[in-house]
């Protein structure tokens, strides 16, 4: 009987196989410091702590494979090679979630719904409605004045622009806010939706991004004139009313990562450019963020024209805690509380304000709202909420 051989190439190639599996578990074991996915915008799976329950029942082992899935060697190269396959070789309609309405439009994926059940949507608006009514007593007990402004998140303006078999959650969007704002009436909550005023101006899609779910800078001033006449003609004050010549408007020549260009591994090009704003005239100011004095700057910017630019230009992005003093206590305080529609914003309402404070409750739970405006006191307090969340309870809907 003839003894087997093992022959070289097969030496080889066992080697090689060994290699690379080693090769790939070093790398990701050296990936398992990052914490974070930047075209996913989201943080990875850490490795959970062993527990014997968790093991016998086996979450144990489903959250090591969602960790290690998390901090695969090459992830990310893989991520943009299956975007790119995807967007130029398939061509597929939708692709990470991400709807490629046409050449310049970038619309997020809606996941299919049943209609929604009107007395349902009802009682969540009242949910919301009397948090907001006991927001507004405090503010009003304290001398102030509350206002609620609901902004038209990007899938609203566009919704005639999704393909017939995709979801524009027109029937969501039409009966949440209806009942949220029939129910701020009741309440007596004073409200400024922006979706009707964009209507009427004939600006809502001009005030949207093509690829990015927040307003551009130029509808956060629209929002932000909206409010001051609101608050006018509800008080009889006459705080100078904001308008586009008010200020210097810099159009950035970088590149503009959207949320909707981002989750595309950045592998789709926009021609869509932000703008940022300036005082005509300087306004020393002070910035704190959770009470710690920072470099006094409005705009997170590049050193370049070349690199990405995200959202996060105005402000810096989403802050739990900020305050900016401008030092002139003839003029009244602000305080602001919302998501990142807030952003754009802020970075235009600090100038006629004495003191703006801005919460965002996502993040920040020390003290609640109403705790805050006591201790406050601001002329006016300014909740700010997009389409998509007008119904959420949690974070800053109550």
């Amino acid at each position: 009987m003839k003894k087997s051989r093992i022959k070289i190439p097969e030496i080889l190639f066992v080697c090689a196989v060994m290699l690379f599996l080693f090769a790939a578990g070093a790398f990701t074991l050296m990936s398992m410091d990052e914490s974070f996915s930047f075209y996913e915008n989201r943080n990875l799976a850490e490795v959970p702590a062993f527990t014997v329950s968790g093991m016998l029942d086996g979450s144990w082992f489903s959250d090591v494979e969602t960790a290690l899935q998390d901090h695969a060697a090459g992830r990310n190269i893989s991520l943009k090679l299956k975007t790119w396959l995807n967007l130029h070789l398939l061509g597929r309609p939708v692709v990470n979630d991400v709807v490629i309405a046409d050449a310049d439009l970038l619309l997020p994926w809606n996941d299919f719904e049943y209609p929604h059940d009107p007395e349902t949507l009802t009682a969540k608006a009242e949910t919301i409605a009397a948090a907001l009514q006991s927001h507004m007593e405090v503010t009003n007990s304290c001398g102030g004045y509350f206002l609620y402004a609901a902004i038209p998140c990007q899938y609203v303006c566009y919704e005639d622009a999704y393909p017939a078999y995709l979801n524009n959650r027109a029937d969501y969007t039409a009966k949440s806010a209806d009942a949220l704002f029939a129910a701020l009436e009741k309440a007596g909550v004073p409200y400024v939706d922006m979706y009707s005023v964009y209507t009427e101006n004939g600006t809502l899609r001009a005030t949207s991004s093509l690829v990015d779910n927040h307003y551009s800078i130029t509808g956060a001033l629209e929002a932000y004139r909206a409010v001051t006449e609101k608050w006018n003609a509800d008080t009889g004050s006459s705080y100078p009313i904001p308008q586009a010549e008010h200020y210097e408007w810099v159009t950035l020549q970088n590149p503009y990562l959207g949320s909707r260009t981002r989750k595309l591994c950045g592998l789709w090009t926009s021609e869509e450019r932000l703008q940022i704003v300036y005082p005509k005239e300087e306004i020393p100011f002070r910035r704190y963020e959770s009470g710690e004095e920072i470099t006094p700057v409005i705009y997170s910017l590049p050193t370049d024209d070349t690199s990405d630019v995200l959202y996060s230009v105005y402000m810096g992005g989403d802050n739990r805690e900020t305050r900016i003093e401008t030092n002139r206590p003839e003029l009244p305080d602000i305080f602001i509380y919302g998501d990142s529609f807030t952003n754009a914003l802020e970075a235009i309402a600090w100038m006629d304000f004495d003191t703006m404070y801005t919460y965002d409750f996502r993040y920040y739970g020390e003290k609640t709202v109403e705790e805050l405006i006591r201790t406050y006191q601001p002329d006016i307090v300014l909740c700010i909420r997009d389409y998509e969340a007008l119904l959420l309870e949690t974070g800053n809907g109550a």
